[in-house]
């Protein structure tokens, strides 16, 4: 009994302490900039251009507070653009998530499921180069830019696009290496124009044969252009999209491929995108990639191709050359475009115990 009451001070002592080392904070402010200059030829009436461009630069802040298997973050994200005289600087990303041991929810403005599966398939994303049209990137409007030729403007990094408001999503944790999700976007039009669009998809990753593969599958049924109010869908804005995907990655090389077909309505015809990439890296510093795109019953059918070369000068900051080649249905049937350009990814990390 002596012994027993002799611990109490001592673990009365020590239970504060615990009970601060189960609560931390973290705070993150971080910046992702882009800068590019290109050369773009149509091969058609319109004139050749010289272009600097901002490859959708963006900064933002996360706070996250974390308890054992449970956490609660906050993003807020603004779009940056040094190149434009309006006011460009709107927020992109806006939005709670929770984890907990049975998953991860989240409610705001934020990526679709959609968009982030397209654009980590992509090695030109946000660069100069990357318009799912083909057209140079500072001449061509915000729903096209991001994403290369051969993804729709579900993957683009605009806002109504790939970036979607009212949104609660859902990921589950991981079986085997499998993850489902799923998404309800909110339509807050008074009925008749009230129909709401929602999202679906499973994700599968692991080790296989040295590297990590994935594969997976998602699903958007747009039922109105609310939220999605700028994929340049005819009619309604009313289309089911689906995108099969999948990739290998190793130390030095990795494969991406991606396959997207539209259900349009209204009418309208149904679209296929089909998307190809590799990269392989020369040294630890530097890799080049290659692109390949297809589009049918596009505005913008045809095919692409692009050839790039990436280096980085040291942590966060690369440059890069590419080059690109569209030839289209329609008039301008051929284009090429050149471009250098840089990237800077900088990021501020900081964690109190409370």
């Amino acid at each position: 009994m002596s012994k027993t009451i002799g611990l109490a001070p001592l673990a009365l002592a020590v239970l504060p302490a615990a009970v601060q080392a189960a609560a931390t904070v973290e705070g993150e402010v971080y910046a992702d900039l882009g800068y590019a200059y290109s050369h773009y030829d149509d091969k058609g009436a319109a004139p050749r251009s010289n272009l600097f461009d901002d490859t959708n630069s963006h900064a933002g802040v996360a706070l996250t507070t974390r308890e054992g298997a449970y956490s609660a973050t906050l993003v807020y994200e603004r779009a940056l653009d040094a190149d434009s005289v309006s006011n460009a600087d709107l927020v992109r990303q806006s939005y709670v998530r929770v984890s907990t041991p049975v998953g991860t929810a989240l409610y705001g403005r934020a990526p679709t499921a959609y968009k982030l599966s397209g654009e980590a398939l992509d090695p030109f994303y946000n660069t100069a180069v990357g318009t799912i049209n083909g057209a140079a990137f500072g001449a061509a409007t915000a729903v096209v830019r991001g994403p290369s030729y051969g993804l729709s403007a579900l993957t683009s990094d605009a806002r109504g696009n790939g970036f979607v408001a009212n949104q609660l999503a859902y990921v589950s944790p991981a079986f085997g290496g499998l993850r489902v999700n799923a998404a309800f976007f909110m339509n807050e039009n008074p009925a008749p124009a009230d129909d709401h669009d929602y999202g679906l998809g499973a994700e599968w990753s692991g080790d296989w044969m040295g590297g990590e593969a994935t594969a997976g599958v998602q699903y958007l049924d747009v039922r109105s252009n609310v939220n999605f109010a700028a994929i340049g869908i005819p009619g309604s804005g009313a289309v089911k999209a689906t995108r099969v995907y999948a990739a290998y990655g190793r130390n030095d090389w990795g494969l991406s491929a991606s396959w997207e077909p539209l259900d349009l309505k209204s009418g309208a015809a149904d679209r296929d995108y089909v998307f190809a990439a590799g990269w392989l890296g020369l040294t630890e510093q530097t890799r080049v990639a290659l692109a390949l795109g297809y589009t049918d019953n596009t505005p913008f059918e045809g095919n692409s191709a692009t050839l790039g070369v990436f280096h980085k000068l040291f942590t966060g900051f690369e440059v890069y050359a590419a080059a690109r080649y569209t030839d289209r249905d329609a008039a301008p049937e051929q284009s090429n475009n050149l471009a250098v350009g840089a990237t800077y990814t900088v990021r501020f990390k900081g964690s109190k115990t409370l």
